[in-house]
């Protein structure tokens, strides 16, 4: 395995040469500001996100996870050998889902979350492969990665941790401060912390073929459609229980039936179940309607909650916009300048049942106060 280093971020060379082909090492092109610890645990324990702590290493072969919450004082004494890790930490904080910005030029709704872990020197995870892309930007301090895109993919199921059972890198290096690491999915990794340190994953998931099959079934069973049941043929009297090859070839028939749908009623479904998948719950009371008008006149920015996912149609068929699951009634221009934007425009004060819809998807956030 061959690892380029890139000075400087070039969207058009990154998708050609490197999205979901190879890793590459980056600089200067991410830098957020790293979390204070307690910071961090008080965002975790304030909005209820998923945290863990995780103690151990690689050489010992023991690992220890806990689910949070967590505070300081759950934390180990040992100056060595533990990671805290924090999920979804851009739904709760607008300033880590600034990063997000970055990351505009990717598809909206395959965008996860943005992982937060603050390791002690020494700490990791433990060898492991992620079925999704992910970017790995070092906030604060420096982490060894190993990598190695041969590897036995068999995991050790001693621990609750996904880790690999045996693990050999194939090349290792050392990310700083301001260096993102970008790995496609399938790329096996090891990360440890060379002293204190805290690094920033941004994921780009997308669903599964069962994934996407169970939501369609749901979908048309919901839609009352394609509702032929297989029939009763080819019945071999002397073994009546018996599943014949032709009522597999009628099982068959079925599923293609219900699968063959038209590109217009797939990239519906496709819309609404990819932009409200894995969607994160928020805890707030959602915006009034009739108060993000008011802010819009005014000239007040109101940008999209950093929960708020999106997809849209466009092209042959007419432009429609997806919010969180939800066609959202706004004219093309509007759907295309907020995907892109992600903020509404004074022009939305036109569309008060569009930003009703947004309101009541709580998918809005209020403006900054100045």
């Amino acid at each position: 395995m061959i690892l380029d280093r890139l000075e400087g971020f070039c969207q058009r060379r990154f998708l050609a040469d490197y999205w979901q082909r190879k890793p590459c090492l980056i600089s200067g092109w991410l830098q957020p500001d790293a979390l204070a610890l307690d910071d961090l645990l008080g965002l975790a324990e304030d909005h209820d996100l998923p945290t863990r702590l995780v103690s151990g290493h690689v050489r010992h072969g023991r690992w220890q996870l806990r689910h949070g919450p967590l505070s300081q004082d759950d934390l180990p004494s040992a100056p060595r050998d533990w990671t805290v890790l924090v999920q979804e930490v851009d739904k709760a904080s607008m300033a880590v889902a600034e990063l997000l910005r970055e990351f505009g030029f990717l598809p909206d709704w395959a965008i996860d979350d943005i992982m937060i872990s603050a390791a002690v020197d020494g700490g990791s995870v433990g060898p492991h492969v992620d079925a999704y892309d992910v970017f790995l930007v070092q906030a604060a301090g420096k982490r060894c990665w190993e990598l190695a895109a041969d590897f036995d993919p068999a995991f050790d199921d001693r621990f609750e941790l996904r880790l690999l059972k045996t693990w050999s890198a194939e090349l290792s290096v050392t990310v700083e401060a301001g260096q993102t690491l970008y790995l496609p999915a399938g790329i096996a990794h090891h990360g440890t912390a060379i002293g204190s340190c805290q690094t920033w994953s941004v994921g780009m998931r997308t669903p599964s073929a069962p994934e996407l099959m169970f939501a369609l079934a749901d979908s048309l069973a919901s839609q009352g459609r394609n509702e032929r049941r297989m029939s009763l043929t080819a019945i071999d009297a002397n073994l009546p229980a018996a599943i014949t090859p032709g009522q597999v070839r009628e099982i068959r028939r079925l599923l293609q039936e219900t699968l063959a749908l038209d590109d217009q009623s797939l990239a519906t479904f496709s819309a609404a179940f990819l932009s409200r998948w894995r969607q994160w719950t928020t805890d707030g009371e959602p915006l009034e309607d009739a108060q993000v008008i008011a802010w819009l006149a005014e000239g007040r920015i109101v940008a999209l909650a950093p929960s708020a996912r999106l997809a849209l149609i466009d092209g042959a068929e007419p432009t429609r916009l997806f919010v969180n699951g939800e066609p959202i009634d706004c004219s093309p221009q509007l759907a295309r300048e907020l995907s892109r934007h992600r903020r509404l425009s004074a022009a939305w004060q036109a569309c008060p049942d569009a930003i009703t819809q947004l309101c009541e998807l709580d998918a809005l956030a209020p403006p900054e106060q100045d």
